[in-house]
């Protein structure tokens, strides 16, 4: 399966080749979310109905799940009355996440899907189609 990117643009500053986690899975309504804790953030483009559903599908994640799922190991750390759980039961460390996107709009974070196999200008998510790529 080809990786697809998106490119957007956050308070003026362009993004690019961001990593889009599940592409087509919810008719291109996106959300950016930014992962920080150091110097400079980590993105993520992911498809998903509302922001709550966002941080589910990044939980579920088997390659970037490990941004917010706590390990075993850790669980001590995190008191069990103020535990964030994803929808597998896994804790959540949501402390260093943003979610970007405007909530009620078809595409909440507006960018373009590039990737091998896709129009060189990029398609919007709302368009974009595994079916329809070029092998």
């Amino acid at each position: 399966m080809a990786t697809i990117k998106a490119n957007g643009t956050i308070n003026g500053h362009e993004l690019k080749d961001i990593e889009v986690v599940n592409p087509g899975d919810w008719f291109g309504k996106t959300w950016l979310i930014e992962i920080g804790g150091s110097y400079s953030s980590h993105y993520l483009v992911i498809e998903a109905d509302s922001m709550s559903d966002a941080i589910d599908e990044l939980a579920d994640s088997e390659k970037h799940g490990h941004h917010i799922v706590v390990e075993d190991e850790y669980l001590g750390d995190y008191v069990e009355d103020s535990r964030h759980y994803g929808p597998s039961g896994q804790v959540l460390d949501l402390d260093h996440i943003m979610i970007h996107g405007q909530e009620g709009s078809d595409t909440p974070f507006p960018c373009m899907y590039h990737g091998d196999g896709l129009p060189s200008e990029g398609v919007k998510p709302t368009e974009f189609c595994w079916d329809e790529i070029e092998s």
